[in-house]
């Protein structure tokens, strides 16, 4: 738990690429107790404000005996968050919304060691790392049985119930994290828990959820920066913005990019069967959403004159593979690895993924953008 902690703190990556600026400093205490010390010192740290700066010491203590108390005192921005450290590696973070802060710590246990008091904003970063920590590895744990599923080379049936287990337990934890960032009265606290939502929300859902928090918090400069930095760098990456117009009803032109393998695979040579052609990413949070239900519709009817041929925007093979492989998609997949300036886009000018086209065995396309619900009622209605 203690290491937790730390790596919690560490992998809120906006609150450490930026630090809070607003002007004036402001004293505080923080006293408390301990038991079951097999440590000698305790300190007050600065949280790191980039990632090759190194933590500050802004106060410490010689813990004497087993059992007893300390006090520190330091000056720094309001509302920050800051590290007691007992030992090398045993972390208690606080925000100082307070003058005084009490923190009471019994260092004999590994978890729930500790409890905070006069510092409502430590209570909530408490239960923020707690909370989050459990439903994080949850997702993690999730991953890892799918991943064992997938070596043990389990039938379609498991494999999509575990995915779908997969998938719900990483919309609990965006759940959690939308509901906290949105109820947050603290900023430092809405930094640290939107910078952990960023590794799982899709693109519309981490905007949507900054928005809120810029709004909330105008004054806050750390997120300014981060919504500055975030919308440059989206803009230096420019992609494109959703497809308009329609295929339906026309001929599907050919498209011919090689497999993993290096072997060409036409979409021609599909011809006689209903081929669902599925542009997406490994980048693409939306299409990674949306590949559960590509993985339910060809489960149910790949052997009912249909296949899917996926279509890849990826630049790099490795995670486009790693991509294919964590998601099950078990179909004919292509990429020329070039992103944007895919051939793939030449010939099908869509303007956003995920994007689908529907072609039937005559080679005329039928439908397009078939997510969800949508996929399979389609195919229900001419595989049936």
């Amino acid at each position: 738990m203690h290491k937790k902690i730390l790596w919690l703190l560490m992998s809120g990556t906006f609150l450490l690429m930026y630090s809070c600026k607003q002007n004036g400093q402001n004293k505080f205490h923080v006293v408390g107790s301990f038991k079951n010390a097999t440590v000698t010192k305790v300190a007050l740290l600065s949280i790191p404000t980039g990632k090759d700066q190194l933590p500050v010491t802004l106060d410490s203590a010689k813990l004497s005996g087993s059992n007893g108390s300390f006090s520190l005192t330091a000056s720094g921005k309001k509302q920050e968050i800051y590290e007691l450290v007992f030992g090398d590696n045993i972390p208690v973070p606080i925000i100082n919304d307070a003058e005084e802060i009490k923190v009471d710590v019994d260092l004999g246990k590994k978890d729930d060691y500790y409890e905070v008091s006069g510092s409502p904003a430590s209570t909530m970063l408490k239960d923020l790392i707690s909370t989050f920590g459990k439903k994080n590895f949850e997702v993690d744990r999730q991953f890892a049985e799918l991943d064992s599923l997938k070596k043990a080379n389990a039938p379609d049936s498991i494999m999509i119930t575990a995915t779908a287990t997969k998938n719900n337990t990483i919309e609990d934890l965006n759940s959690y994290l939308k509901n906290f960032i949105e109820k947050s009265s603290n900023g430092s606290l809405s930094v640290l828990a939107l910078g952990w939502a960023s590794r799982s929300l899709s693109t519309p859902d981490f905007e949507k959820e900054l928005a809120v928090v810029t709004k909330k918090f105008p004054d806050n400069l750390v997120l300014q920066d981060m919504r500055k930095s975030y919308y440059a760098q989206k803009t230096q990456a420019q992609t494109p913005e959703p497809t308009s117009g329609t295929w339906v009803g026309k001929p599907a032109p050919e498209l011919s990019l090689d497999d993993a393998d290096g072997k060409a695979i036409p979409l021609s040579s599909f011809k006689g069967k209903y081929v669902l052609v599925d542009f997406w990413a490994s980048w693409c949070g939306p299409c990674r959403m949306e590949n559960p239900n590509v993985v339910k519709a060809y489960s149910e009817y790949k052997n009912k004159n249909f296949a899917i041929l996926g279509v890849s925007l990826d630049k790099d093979k490795g995670a486009w593979q790693k991509a294919v492989k964590d998601d099950n998609l078990s179909w004919a997949q292509v990429s020329d690895l070039k992103y944007w300036n895919s051939h793939a886009v030449e010939v099908f000018q869509f303007q956003g993924i995920p994007f689908n086209i529907l072609v039937d065995p005559q080679g005329k396309i039928i439908a397009q953008e078939l997510r969800g619900a949508d996929l399979e009622n389609k195919l229900k209605e001419v595989l049936q």
